[in-house]
């Protein structure tokens, strides 16, 4: 016979036996804990999904060319620029077509946008002389995955005369419209040579892979993990006093102090070699195609380097495509990413946090949704082939190793794309306005002080931890009976290599025998909620 605790307990109150209130009170603490634990998917609102994902396809800079030539549509031959965009929650296409510079000499373009009649496309272009234009168009589905995320694509038809019946009697001729791959920031914002040498090196990877992953963890693997991950030293804080990053404690336990110290850390080591500059302010979102030709066309470019790149949807998983468009959106930036950030400058606000508190929260919301938010679409380094969820956390062969794997979605390749330098300034910068608003509020109760060569605070009534977690703090046991490397610059690369088979061993184990899907990237799988009015 079996008996749930559940149903035992119920017997006990059905009899009589009183229970006391602090079971119910803990019973109902761990219930809220568990809630905030659990990695609900937050909402996220898009009216109409299938449109706004037909618009993520469609937006973008085509090249136009004619295939056939009629004297009746001399204005649309040679090579031109298709520029077309969707505005949030618009249920039309808006486009342009001409050249640059852009002159009002171009054609407008007006259309539907229907995802039900896919992958039927309908236009009408109108010149400034007021010759009109019907177009009937196909986007082409022989891409398939490869179109994901701004990759290639191309739309196909035919093109009239306004007024004239479709058939070879009229003035039609045909066109192909191809669009341009989204250009990566690394081509905008190069490292200098000696930099990108150290990030995309071996060493540097595996470190930061494994310095979020074991404090990420720390909370849900067991007890005999655990002791490995002590023998190699990367436990994540004191032997016996680990600080996790996710679990019940994590707001008090001073890990958020780890993040923010070892990404300012990090900070100091690059801008040592070169000047890379913190955001001033969040980015601006694209702007609409009605708002400047020129200035929809450099973001669409990346002229900055700061452009968002298009979203994708992966298969199967339609909450994370649904938050994925969400926070890539310019709604999404105005309705979370600019209250996050105007929390963060928010003195009154800032005043009641600790140090740990502060960086807790940023690690868990914001810092995880700009990793998403400027993530380019995964890709096989050797293929190409689109990757919605990129690398497995334990796959380790030498094709991501390459200068290209700069995946923003996971540690083991964020670092080196130059937006999370650009972001982790900006969130670096915010210390000192926290800083400000306790010296304005609490006078004296927080002192500066140089850690490990680094600014920083000395422990008191806001600050918890007196040395920060960087990684192994002296040298021990490693892999195969050799050092870990720990107190120096060279933490050992099999060391590492164990200690991140260790974390990830169940799930490497679950995929081998399910052969399940691939797990959504790192910072996409816990899907926070955005921030409240009432604070992070």
């Amino acid at each position: 016979m079996k008996v749930s605790r559940r149903g035992m307990l119920a017997g006990l109150v059905a009899a009589g036996v009183v229970l006391p209130a602090g079971w119910y009170g803990r019973q109902k603490w761990n219930q809220v804990q568990e809630a905030e634990l659990s990695s609900d998917e937050p909402a996220v609102p898009v009216d109409d999904l299938p449109n706004a994902f037909l618009a993520e396809r469609l937006v973008g800079i085509w090249d136009w060319q004619l295939v056939d030539a009629h004297p009746a549509l001399a204005a649309l031959a040679g090579p031109l620029e298709l520029l077309l965009d969707v505005g949030q929650g618009a249920r039309a296409v808006r486009g342009y077509l001409g050249r640059a510079p852009y002159a009002d000499d171009g054609l407008q373009v007006y259309g539907p946008l229907a995802a039900e009649h896919l992958p039927t496309l309908r236009w009408k272009m109108v010149a400034p002389s007021g010759a009109a234009y019907d177009c009937d168009a196909v986007l082409d589905e022989i891409w398939g995955d490869w179109s994901e995320g701004g990759g290639g694509a191309t739309i196909s038809g035919q093109v009239r005369v306004a007024g004239t019946q479709p058939g070879y009697s009229g003035p039609q001729a045909r066109f192909v419209a191809s669009r341009r791959a989204f250009v990566e920031a690394r081509e905008r914002l190069p490292f200098v040579a000696a930099l990108h040498d150290d990030l995309i090196s071996p060493q540097r990877r595996y470190y930061h892979q494994l310095w979020h992953a074991s404090r990420d963890r720390w909370h849900r693997i067991d007890e005999s993990r655990r002791q490995m991950i002590r023998a190699l030293g990367w436990q994540v804080g004191p032997l016996g006093k680990e600080r996790n990053a996710r679990g019940h404690d994590r707001h008090r336990n001073g890990s958020g102090e780890d993040f923010l110290f070892m990404h300012r850390h990090m900070l100091h080591g690059v801008r040592e070699i070169q000047d890379l500059r913190s955001w001033p302010c969040m980015p601006a979102p694209r702007p609409y195609l009605g708002q400047g030709t020129q200035a929809f066309v450099d973001y669409l470019s990346n002229r900055t380097g700061y452009s968002v790149p298009p979203t994708w949807q992966a298969s199967g998983d339609d909450a994370f495509s649904q938050w994925l468009y969400y926070l890539k959106s310019n709604q999404g930036l105005y309705a979370n990413f600019q209250l996050w950030e105007a929390q963060l400058h928010d003195p009154q606000y800032l005043s009641t946090l600790c140090l740990g508190e502060l960086g807790s929260r940023i690690e868990l919301g914001i810092h995880d949704w700009l990793h998403m938010r400027w993530a380019a679409l995964g890709r096989d380094p050797d293929s190409g082939l689109p990757m919605a969820y990129a690398r497995r956390n334990y796959d380790f062969a030498g094709r991501w190793f390459g200068a290209g794997n700069d995946f923003l979605g996971d540690p083991f390749s964020s670092h080196v794309n130059p937006v999370f330098w650009a972001f982790h300034g900006w969130i670096d910068d915010r210390l000192n306005d926290w800083f400000l608003a306790h010296q304005q509020a609490h006078p004296g109760e927080v002192l500066p002080l140089t850690v490990n060569g680094i600014p920083w605070f000395a422990p008191g009534r806001w600050v918890r931890v007196a040395e920060p977690w960087l990684g192994p703090s002296r040298e021990g046991c490693g892999a195969w009976g050799l050092g870990n490397g720990g107190g120096s610059d060279k933490l050992d690369i099999e060391t590492m290599k164990l200690a991140l088979q260790v974390i990830f061993s169940p799930e490497e184990e679950a995929d081998r025998l399910a052969g399940r899907v691939p797990q959504r990237p790192w910072y996409g799988r816990h899907l926070a909620a955005g921030p409240s009015r009432g604070g992070l």
